[in-house]
């Protein structure tokens, strides 16, 4: 059941409603059996895995807080990445084991089964093991209930892709009564509404252009492959903070508010900043529970560069389980190390600039190297291999720099200029957001303007949304992840 599917808007006005009318006792409950009803949707098949990750978190982190014993968070913790592994990595292992033992000069090919991955199982054993690990540093009590805890791992706006809850955070407003709000159901639907125009407008018609270019780079010349790839930076941007936007809208209808998972990337001014507001909640996670524990920066300046390519290693493979996202990852590991490294060449030069490091100039051209950089690390991402990649990047070295026609990239002129405008449309509000929240501003300005904004962006959503005959409501990028 996707956000933008038509049971989706049958069923949360059901799920938000009861919500509401139930008394206090009764609406963890509740909220327990829609969040478990949305998961049945995505396929019956998937329910044993979360429920049994609910029932290890349970009894886990109740043990956990009486004796702190240490095995015990570890064999969770093993049991939980092993189910990781065993899902999402085991085919992959395989592979590359039998690569590196034709390179010894042995021959294996293993038959391994092909299983079913469940639907969201990175972000809720990411959540579960964020919980049994801070039950026991002592930094949250064991929840008592179990309801509460299934439902912390289970809730429906955040459970197949995020935003990862945290315990600290999360479990405290489900003992909390909230009442209907119009304030904030209206900044909900308008963060809903928000999300529906960056997926429907602007993520999937750039996916037209991204899927049809990048599946034979050779064709186009390197001006067209060039644009695909920046593209593909937009799309996946669009992509994800929509659903983060529609998930964080949902559960602020019913008056739970989710951590924010992104705050406008591509505004930053470097690689490392760039990774402080992207997909917030998983980078917050791997700080807190891999690169701290490793050492951080407290081991020296060279174990802190080992950490970060480590963890950015480690995000690489959380994505997907093959060799191109670990070169993702590691790239945006490397980025971050080079800066690091020439930080105090670059400050000076900076400096002796006109305007100074916070001049417009340079914080153009700041921000317009994290795009190209990230541009290129998303190709090894969106390839999905490391062949597949290299043709992309000998595609942009082309001597050949436009093959006609236009629509020979998947659109016409209109539907390009229908995604400029909504580009254009993007970088004002993201722009703005940068100042103040715009889903809450416009909850708190007059009836009328409500009106005008609200009607106008449906309007735009139904008229050049990308949906109809072949649309497949559930292809969010990370819902694969």
């Amino acid at each position: 059941m996707s956000f933008l599917s038509l049971s989706y808007f049958a069923f949360f006005p059901l799920a938000a409603l009861g919500y509401f009318l139930l008394p206090q006792r009764g609406r963890n409950l509740w909220l327990l059996g829609c969040s478990w009803f949305f998961y049945l949707c995505a396929g019956p098949a998937y329910f044993p895995f979360l429920a049994g990750v609910c029932l290890v978190s349970y009894f886990g982190g109740r043990r956990l807080e009486e004796t702190r014993r240490k095995g015990l968070l570890v064999f969770c913790l093993v049991l939980f990445i092993g189910m990781l592994f065993l899902f999402k990595y085991l085919n992959f292992g395989m592979e590359t084991l039998s690569r590196l033992l034709a390179l010894a000069g042995l021959d294996w090919s293993p038959m391994v089964p092909r299983l079913l991955l469940p639907a969201g199982i990175s972000f809720y054993l990411f959540a579960a093991m964020g919980y049994l690990i801070d039950v026991y540093r002592g930094k949250v009590e064991a929840e008592k209930s179990f309801v509460k805890t299934a439902l912390f791992l289970s809730f429906f706006p955040a459970l197949l892709s995020g935003p990862i809850g945290r315990a600290d955070r999360l479990l405290p407003q489900f003992d909390s009564r909230h009442e209907f709000d119009a304030a904030g159901c209206r900044e909900g639907f308008y963060r809903f509404l928000w999300g529906a125009f960056k997926k429907l407008v602007l993520a999937d018609r750039l996916a037209v252009v991204v899927d049809t270019v990048f599946a034979g780079p050779g064709q186009f010349g390197s001006v067209q492959v060039i644009a695909a790839a920046c593209a593909f930076s937009i799309q996946i941007y669009c992509d994800f903070s929509a659903y983060s936007d529609m998930a964080v809208g949902s559960a602020r209808i019913m008056g739970f508010d989710l951590i924010e998972n992104f705050r406008t990337p591509y505004f930053s001014r470097s690689v490392a900043e760039f990774w402080r507001r992207w997909h917030i909640s998983l980078s917050t996670w791997f700080r807190d529970y891999l690169y701290i524990p490793l050492g951080g920066s407290r081991k020296g300046t060279g174990r802190r560069y080992c950490n970060i390519l480590v963890v950015f290693a480690v995000s690489g493979l959380w994505h997907g389980a093959a060799l191109s996202f670990v070169v993702w990852g590691l790239l945006n590991g490397l980025y971050q190390v080079v800066g690091a490294v020439t930080a105090p060449a670059r400050n000076r030069l900076r400096a002796a600039l006109p305007g100074g490091e916070d001049g417009a100039l340079v914080k153009l051209w700041q921000m317009g190297w994290v795009f190209l950089l990230s541009t290129v690390a998303w190709v090894f991402f969106e390839a999905g291999s490391l062949t597949a990649a290299l043709a992309v990047f000998r595609g942009m070295a082309s001597p050949v720099l436009w093959v006609p026609p236009l629509s020979g990239m998947g659109m016409d002129r209109w539907e390009f200029l229908a995604a400029g405008v909504g580009f254009l449309i993007l970088t004002a509000v993201d722009w703005y957001s940068t100042r103040t929240d715009p889903a809450r501003k416009l909850a708190e300005s007059p009836r009328w303007l409500r009106w005008v904004v609200s009607l106008a962006l449906l309007l735009v959503v139904v008229v050049f949304g990308s949906y109809g005959s072949g649309y497949d409501a559930q292809s969010f990028i990370y819902g694969q992840f």
